[in-house]
């Protein structure tokens, strides 16, 4: 009786482990003015999933992540923000020679996109996101012609 009661139990807990919603591989590439996007970071939302994020090396993007690394992305409708700016610099240059000081810009390097990118609900970006392989497109321009909302 005692066994019978522990694999029912087993059972019912098991039935909830593998809960959460459904994931898909996603690669493909991000362009800026026609030229691959040299490095960056991609973020995808859904309404009422958590998001995922991956990294942009050399306009291919690559690691997508939403739990844990290299697991995907929810599978459904996404918006899309992506970031990318030159690597910021340690510190700067005083007025006298010799002189240096730590900036405020220390963390933050110029962004290499236009700003609209950086927010899902402006960029323009979206993708549907389906079971199995996903590959994406992004051509991102200097002057978009996408207005904020």
């Amino acid at each position: 009786m005692h066994r019978r009661i522990f694999w029912v139990a087993a059972l019912v807990i098991c039935a909830g482990c593998n809960t959460g919603p459904r994931m898909a591989p996603v690669k493909g590439t991000v362009s800026h003015n026609g030229k691959p996007l040299a490095n960056g970071t991609i973020r995808f939302e859904s309404t009422g999933q958590r998001p995922a994020t991956g990294r942009i090396v050399n306009g291919e993007i690559v690691e997508m992540t939403t739990f844990k690394t290299n697991d995907g992305v929810p599978v459904g409708a996404h918006k899309i923000a992506v970031w990318a700016s030159e690597e910021a610099g340690s510190s700067t240059v005083g007025a006298n020679p010799g002189e240096v000081k730590v900036g405020a810009n220390y963390m933050s390097g110029k962004s290499l996109i236009h700003e609209i990118y950086n927010n899902p609900d402006t960029s323009g970006l979206t993708a549907e996101i389906n079971t199995g392989d996903n590959v994406v497109e992004f051509k991102l321009v200097s002057n978009p012609t996408v207005e904020p909302k």
